[in-house]
């Protein structure tokens, strides 16, 4: 008779969500059907605000499916750092720094349409 031990890490606990803090067996936040657009449709607003002494440029809505190629390559483009917040149906893209002018600038050099 031989003995094997193996790891097993698939202990099958179900953790919560960090958004709407149910289980994420029973979590909604990513079943949910957002609205896409094609990329030519988007009127993208744009906004500088300031939080805890830092500038932020923000870029909304987006109605797409790939929003962290789109924020990579604004990071890598402008050198800054930033985030995406998802608010209902359409999601905003938070960058460091007063980076409107040349997120802009790149933003329609993906095709998206700026206000």
């Amino acid at each position: 008779m031989k003995f094997i031990l193996e790891r097993d890490f698939s202990d099958g606990i179900d953790t919560l969500c960090k958004k709407c803090g149910e289980l994420k067996s029973k979590c909604i936040c990513n079943n949910t059907n957002k609205k896409i657009l094609p990329k030519d449709l988007h009127k993208i607003k744009s906004k500088l605000k300031k939080v805890q002494n830092n500038l932020i440029s923000s870029f909304y809505p987006f109605y797409i499916e790939n929003e962290k190629e789109v924020l990579s390559y604004l990071k890598k483009k402008l050198a800054c750092g930033g985030n995406i917040e998802s608010i209902d149906d359409y999601i905003i893209i938070n960058l460091q720094g007063d980076v409107l002018d040349r997120a802009k600038i790149e933003l329609q050099k993906l095709g998206f349409k700026i206000n």
